[in-house]
Formats: C-alpha cells, sequence, structure tokens
C-alpha cells in the first residue's frame, strides 16, 4: 500500500495579493503611457469628480481565455491618484485600490478590498492574465533590443562567456503556468497541448521539477482527478524529452537535471510514496522521451520497484513477478505488438540482463502470442538484448515454435539492426529454414494511402504522416525522424473518422510546412533514416515494423543517402544556365530572399556549449565579430550536417504535390550542392544568415 504523502501546500495569500497588485499596476501603467492621457483624465475628472465610493469608468477590455472572457475595468476615484482595477474572470472576482504614482508608474499603497473565488484558481488566474498582457516579445521588440547594443568598448561591454550556463530555478510564475497549462489540458475535449504551451516548455526546461511535484500530488490526493493526472503526464513525457534534446547537444546541467528525476524516481519507489502503476507511469515517460537510462539506475529503479520478500533475493522474486505478469499479458492482449508496446513502457526499470532473460521468456512461452514477439526485441537499444533476442529465435528455430511472420520479421530487421548484431540473428535464420520452417508473406498494404511530409525544423527533425480514408474510419499514422539521428518516435491509430483525419493534417499544416509527396520521396526518407540508425549502431522504434506492414514497407533497408553523389546528381539535372556562375549567383539571392521570409529558416543556427565556449571571449556587442567566428571556426565542423540538411529539403520541395514548392527545389540544390563541396562558407549567403541566427540565440539564451 502506497504511503500517505504531505498535502502540497496551498496557495499564499500575500503572493496572490502581489500578484494582483502587478497586474492593476500594469493595466495602470499600459493606460498612462501616452502622457497625454494623462491630462485628459485629470480634465474629465475635475468635471466630474465621484462622491462617496463610486468611480468613473476610465476603460474597460476584455481579454479572451481559454476558460472564458475576463474583463479589466479601471475606474476613477474622488482623489486624482487614488483608483480602483476590477477583475471579473471566469473563475474569481477581484478589486484593487491603491494610489498611483504618475512620476514613477507605480501602485503604492494598494490593498485588494474585495476578492472571491479558490484562491488556487486565483493565483492561476492572475498569473495567466499577467503573461496575456505582457505577451511574447515580437520582430520588432528585438530589433530594438539588438539596436540597444551599442558597439561599447570590450573592457566595458559583457563577454559571451559571462551568460548563465543553466537555467535558473523554476520562478512562482512558472509554477504558476504549469498549473495552468494541466489545468487547461484537462479541460480540453480533447487532450493536448498547445503549440504556445509546447513552445514555452521547450524554453523553459527548469520546470521539469515542479512538474513531478504536481504530478506526485495529482495521484497522491484525495479525490483523484484522472483528466488531471493525464495532464501531466503528457507534460511530463514532453518535458523530458525536451531536456533529453539538451543532452544530445552536450549541456551539462541536462544530465545532472534528467539524473535528479532518475534518483528521485528512486526514491518514490522505495518509499512507496505513490501507487506503483502511477510510479511505473513516471518511469515509462523516461522511455517514451528515449532518455538513456545506464544499467546501474535501470537496476536500482528495478530494485525499488520490486519489492522481495526477503532481503537478497530481487533478481529471483522479480523473475517470478515477470512470468506472472507475461502470462497476465497473454490473456489480455491480440497481437505481438501489443506485447511489445507493454514492455517497452517498463524499459526504464528493466536493466539489461532482466530484458535479455525476457527474450528467452517470451521465446519458450506457451503462448503463440508472447513468442511472436521476440522478433522485436531484435529492436532493444542495448546490444546485448538484441544478440540475446537472436539467440532465442534461434533456440526456437524449429516450425512448430517459429510462426512464418515471426520469421518474416525476423529477416526484414535483419536490415534495421547494426551490422554487428547480424550474424547472430543470421544463424537464427538459417537454422529455421534448415528445420522447414516456412517465411510468411508481407499483409497487403492499406488502400488508398497518402503520404505528408512536413518541412525540416531547427532541430532537424521531419515528420511523416499516412492517411487512408477509404471508409467512415481510417488510418492515421506518423513516423518522426531526424537528421543525423534516424527514426526517433511513431504513432498509429486505425480508427479515425474521416472528419478527424482532415482536421489532424490541417492541424499539422497549421504548426509547420505540410505537404503531399508521392510515395518514392516515403522510401528514400525512411531507408535514409533507417541507414543513419545503423551507422550510428542504434535502432528505430519496434512500432516502426508495424508501420511498414500498414504502409507497404517490406523493402524497406538500411540505404543511407551518399549526400555528395546525391547533391550532384541533382545539380547536374538542373538546366544548364543555372549551373552557370550566373545563374548559380542568381539562385543563390532568389533563395534568400523567400528563406529569409520563411519563419522555418529562423530556426536554422547552432547551438550548445562548444558554440558559447568558442564566443566566450567576444564582447556581446561585437556582432559582426561573432558572425565570422561562427563561419570560420563552428560551422565547417558542422557542414556535412547542413549539406545533408539542405539536400533533404531540396528532395522533399521536389516531391512536393504543391507546384510553387516544387519550383524552390532548384534554390536548395545549389545550397546542398556548395555544402557538398569544399568552397568557402562565406559564399553561400544563406550560411551568412545561419551564423548570424546562431549569434542571435547565443544572446538571447546563453544555455
Amino acid at each position: 500500500m502506497a504511503k500517505p504523502t504531505a498535502p502540497a501546500p496551498g496557495p499564499n495569500r500575500a503572493e496572490i495579493d502581489e500578484s494582483l497588485f502587478l497586474l492593476a499596476e500594469m493595466l495602470l501603467g499600459d493606460f498612462f503611457f501616452d502622457e497625454d492621457k494623462e491630462q485628459e483624465y485629470k480634465l474629465k475628472l475635475s468635471k466630474n469628480r465621484p462622491t462617496g465610493p463610486a468611480g468613473i469608468l476610465l476603460d474597460e477590455s476584455t481579454i479572451e481565455m481559454d476558460e472564458g472572457e475576463s474583463t479589466l475595468r479601471i475606474e476613477a476615484l474622488r482623489t486624482w491618484t487614488q483608483f480602483r482595477v476590477v477583475i471579473k474572470h471566469p473563475d474569481f472576482d477581484a478589486t484593487v485600490e491603491g494610489t498611483w504614482s504618475f512620476e514613477n508608474e507605480a501602485l503604492e499603497p494598494a490593498t485588494v478590498i474585495a476578492l472571491k473565488g479558490d484562491l488556487e484558481e486565483v493565483e492561476i488566474g492572475v498569473e495567466m492574465l499577467i503573461l496575456e498582457i505582457e505577451g511574447p516579445p515580437d520582430d520588432e521588440e528585438f530589433a530594438g533590443f539588438m539596436d540597444s547594443i551599442e558597439e561599447d568598448d570590450d573592457d566595458e561591454s559583457p563577454l559571451i562567456g559571462d551568460d548563465p550556463t543553466e537555467p535558473p530555478e523554476a520562478t512562482s510564475l512558472d509554477r504558476n503556468r504549469v498549473k495552468a497549462i494541466a489545468k487547461r489540458i484537462a479541460r480540453s475535449r480533447e487532450p493536448d497541448i498547445n503549440d504556445e504551451d509546447r513552445s514555452w516548455l521547450e524554453q523553459t526546461p527548469q520546470v521539469l521539477p515542479a512538474i513531478a511535484d504536481q504530478l506526485v500530488a495529482a495521484v497522491s490526493a484525495a479525490k483523484r482527478d484522472e483528466k488531471l493526472v493525464l495532464s501531466y503526464q503528457m507534460m511530463l513525457a514532453l518535458t523530458l524529452e525536451f531536456v533529453r534534446y539538451r543532452q544530445d547537444r552536450g549541456w551539462e546541467w541536462a544530465d545532472e537535471m534528467l539524473g535528479a528525476y532518475q534518483q528521485r524516481l528512486i526514491a518514490l519507489g522505495k518509499d512507496s510514496a505513490v501507487p506503483q502503476n502511477d510510479w511505473f507511469m513516471m518511469c515509462g515517460a523516461l522511455t517514451e522521451a528515449r532518455v538513456p537510462v545506464s544499467d546501474i539506475v535501470a537496476t536500482a529503479l528495478a530494485d525499488s520497484g520490486f519489492k522481495p520478500d526477503q532481503e537478497g533475493a530481487p533478481p529471483e522474486m522479480m523473475m517470478r513477478t515477470l512470468r506472472g505478469f507475461m502470462d497476465e499479458l497473454a490473456r489480455m492482449v491480440t497481437s505481438p505488438f501489443d506485447v511489445i508496446s507493454a514492455l517497452q513502457n517498463a524499459g526504464a526499470v528493466l536493466p539489461t540482463a532482466l530484458r535479455g532473460f525476457m527474450a528467452t521468456e517470451l521465446a519458450l512461452s506457451p503462448h503463440a502470442v508472447l513468442r511472436d514477439a521476440v522478433p522485436f526485441m531484435l529492436l532493444d537499444e542495448d546490444t546485448e538484448v538484441r544478440t540475446g533476442a537472436a539467440r532465442a529465435l534461434e533456440q526456437t528455430a524449429h516450425p512448430d515454435t517459429l510462426s512464418p511472420d515471426a520469421l518474416r520479421r525476423a529477416i526484414a530487421l535483419r536490415n534495421w539492426i547494426p551490422a554487428g548484431d547480424r550474424s547472430a540473428l543470421d544463424a537464427a535464420i538459417r537454422k529455421a529454414r534448415v528445420a522447414g520452417a516456412q517465411t510468411g508473406a508481407w499483409p497487403a498494404p492499406t488502400p488508398d494511402l497518402e503520404f505528408y511530409v512536413s518541412t525540416i525544423d531547427g532541430s532537424g527533425a521531419q515528420n511523416i504522416f499516412a492517411t487512408s480514408r477509404v471508409g467512415k474510419k481510417g488510418l492515421f499514422a506518423g513516423i518522426l525522424v531526424r537528421f543525423g539521428t534516424g527514426v526517433i518516435d511513431t504513432w498509429i491509430d486505425p480508427e479515425v473518422s474521416r472528419g478527424k483525419i482532415a482536421k489532424l493534417l490541417k492541424e499539422a499544416q497549421m504548426g509547420a510546412a505540410c505537404t503531399r509527396v508521392d510515395r518514392a520521396f516515403i522510401d528514400t526518407l525512411v531507408q535514409h533514416a533507417l541507414g543513419t540508425s545503423v551507422a550510428r549502431n542504434s535502432v528505430p522504434p519496434a512500432a516502426l515494423l508495424e508501420l511498414a506492414e500498414l504502409l507497404g514497407g517490406s523493402e524497406w533497408k538500411d540505404r543511407r543517402l551518399d549526400v555528395a553523389d546525391e547533391a550532384a546528381g541533382m545539380f547536374e539535372d538542373l538546366d544548364p544556365e543555372d549551373r552557370s556562375i550566373a545563374g548559380i549567383a542568381a539562385g543563390y539571392a532568389r533563395g534568400l530572399a523567400w528563406m529569409i521570409k520563411d519563419d522555418l529558416f529562423s530556426s536554422y543556427f547552432e547551438d550548445g556549449p562548444e558554440v558559447k565556449k568558442t564566443l566566450a571571449g567576444l564582447s556581446r556587442s561585437d556582432k559582426i565579430g561573432m558572425t565570422a567566428l561562427v563561419l570560420s571556426d563552428v560551422l565547417p565542423a558542422k557542414r556535412a550536417e547542413w549539406a545533408e540538411r539542405f539536400l533533404m529539403m531540396a528532395k522533399w520541395h521536389a516531391a512536393a504535390a504543391d507546384a510553387k514548392l516544387r519550383a524552390k527545389a532548384r534554390d536548395l540544390v545549389l545550397v546542398a550542392h556548395a555544402l557538398a563541396g569544399d568552397g568557402p562558407l562565406e559564399g553561400i549567403p544563406i550560411m551568412a544568415v545561419i551564423a548570424m541566427q546562431t549569434v542571435r540565440a547565443t544572446l538571447l539564451g546563453g544555455w
């Protein structure tokens, strides 16, 4: 039984009052921003001075929020420096009165004279109103910021290396926004995290501990709200993924933050501080976010999650528990895809040795559905487990224990796993064939497939969407690839209404450029991603095999493109005038003109600790020097990656059903071809833009 946890501290009334004062101060500051407003107000008050507690309405505005419409009203009182601010929010009402200093633009002193509503709702609502009024900085504000950095002497200007090297601690405002996002998701008919909140979570990774705090409180609440629990689960997995991105780029603080989360899980498991199913879910979020978990940590997690009856026997207890779990699982699932999905959810708490043991247990199981899941374990992230799965297949390589579908899948996966793992699998396949095991036929692909692919974002990620709308309900599936990494995620929903599919595609197109493409490009993109995984000695998600069967990917193999050869081929296919010196110059100028207007390209820059280290000795005001240093010392080491990015962008444009996108392909071919060569980067205009954007990101980011 889970131990009761201490209740989360309630909202602090004094802090809520301070937030209300700040909100009132912001509204008055905005109202009197124009100096003429002050004189107009004084004239109005002198002609119509209120009596008693009544006030004169000066301004009233409404703000549309997810919770509903909020009304904000400013009233003048009898004394010309006295004001009342009335807030009507869907969740609360509040009234603030105070003395406004026109000189200091401050409301001091101030008093909350009326407050109605649940304090937690008030706390969240006020912070969201403040965020709504502040709004994000726009391009004009950023330009003003950049212009304000004058060319001061280096001795007086802070250096790039003086920036913070890690995010600050989460503030009370951050924590309140976490609560507000969760509340908004829980209220949604179809729970999801909107683009604005996703962007905020990505830019504020320091809220990871706060999200974990709120999730622990939600699962331990006396009156559990399942929708709220789901909201925090979604936020947890997404934030873990965002922190893992920073870890991939080499930030030490991201390592420490993810390590601290794993240590917290160990402590929660040992203390039985949350219900066990919820604890496993919190561990599963690590797997979902593809956070690497060391074998030592996995063992510690397993030891804290599985409770042996006697000291000194955790492995035996875990094995007995897992055998019982697998028997129960066999009664619940309908396909090997379900089996492997269930096992992967517990991946973070299963050490390498235990996963290898499970491969053998599955292969020797009396349940056919469990035996058929063994090939999927060839896609485990650990080479020892992959080799163990291959040996388990060899051990059961007989027509009675190895089904035709299992053999077919094992053969297909041979081309998806690292070359060093293939010999053990080859031995299993040979033994099965000698024993007379039959190879199953690939299922017919889903009929009337349509493929849509998004553009490549700043992280190098690209989404593939596959749909089929034959009947009232159809398939909606996706593959996420990241250049330099491979296939990193997949999702499948075989029962989606036609209307929902149309809505999902529209949302995808609103979030980023997304176009219908031909089938050939899908095969090229997936196989290039598989080849990238193999080259990195990694593997794609197991669900990719299920998608291959649905989408007709029987020929998908590790076929990584030779970027230089592909770029040269596409360059030779251009018209002769486009390949001339004048044509290349014109293409660069033409491409630069549309690329700098495309929001996508604003996310093309380098970041990470190495960039900051390179620029550490320069003044923040030396933008020209920083840009030159990025071009000379940062981008050359990344040249091959940028060549791949622009080549695949060119191929995406060329495969697009949209004629306007196809027309831009030649401009991208010129960039890819130049990057695949050895000419100076300074001669490729878009690379100078990427260098400037790298400087901008460094100035604004710091970590």
